[in-house]
């Protein structure tokens, strides 16, 4: 993980945001649910299978997928998001995942798994990593990326404020090109649409903080907390929009 992305690869950054990173949520219709539907729908079936969940966070797919397979084994970089994790599993009467605290370069497993999951994770940013996931599939690969990512309503004027780049990580477009590389067949499923996420004020302070410090800003809190308020809703909720344009990829192992 060595390009701009790099900032983003830490295990301080990633322990920084996890108390105000979203979390496993229940239900049928929100984002996690309309992803793995979708996998499913392709020919994707989780059911009684071993699975790898590589940057897996605070767990939003991780334990959804538990619901569904034998096992899945957790790697990410961030001990602060697999505890978090552990804990909502626990809430569920999970205890079919092994969380693994390690960055995809040192993670070291002789184990393959029956299907390999990733979602957004900044992990695979060259070939190598690429080349890691492929073979720690021993069925199918379910990849999901970025194709374009504008910054969050919330973020947008801090960039410009503090005169920083906002993060891209485009990078369904680099895996889609590697396989087609490989000659690896696949399907690419586009998904396109707006992430609205609530937020405690003091959650919402922490996440801009952390995304201004992570690109060398120093952020005026008393700012920030002057920022927020234009986000707090009448219920007393801070509302962050996100819109995005993903890809899914999924392909077998022959």
């Amino acid at each position: 993980m060595t390009n701009d992305n790099s900032k983003y690869a830490t295990r301080d950054f990633w322990n920084c945001r996890a108390a105000s990173f979203p979390r496993y949520e229940a239900g049928d219709d929100n984002y996690e649910a309309r992803m793995l539907r979708l996998a499913r729908e392709n020919g994707v079936d989780f059911c009684g299978k071993t699975v790898l969940d590589v940057g897996s966070g605070s767990g939003m797919y991780t334990i959804r997928l538990a619901q569904e397979a034998a096992s899945v084994t957790a790697v990410d970089i961030s001990d602060e998001m697999l505890r978090i994790l552990m804990q909502d599993a626990a809430a569920q009467g999970l205890d079919n995942i092994r969380p693994v605290v390690s960055d995809w370069q040192n993670f070291a497993d002789d184990q393959r798994y029956q299907i390999v999951f990733a979602s957004m994770t900044p992990a695979l940013t060259d070939d190598a990593a690429r080349e890691k996931l492929h073979a720690c599939a021993l069925e199918q690969v379910v990849f999901i990326g970025f194709t374009e990512r504008k910054p969050s309503d919330v973020m947008a004027d801090l960039y410009v404020r503090y005169a920083v780049s906002p993060p891209q990580f485009a990078d369904a477009p680099p895996m889609r090109a590697w396989l087609q590389a490989r000659r690896i067949a696949h399907t690419a499923l586009p998904v396109d649409g707006q992430w609205i996420v609530p937020h405690s004020r003091e959650h919402l302070l922490k996440a801009c903080a952390a995304n201004l410090l992570a690109r060398g800003a120093q952020p005026d809190m008393a700012h920030l907390a002057a920022h927020v308020e234009a986000f707090r809703n009448a219920d007393g909720q801070y509302i962050e929009r996100t819109s995005y344009s993903l890809e899914m990829l999924i392909w077998h192992i022959c």
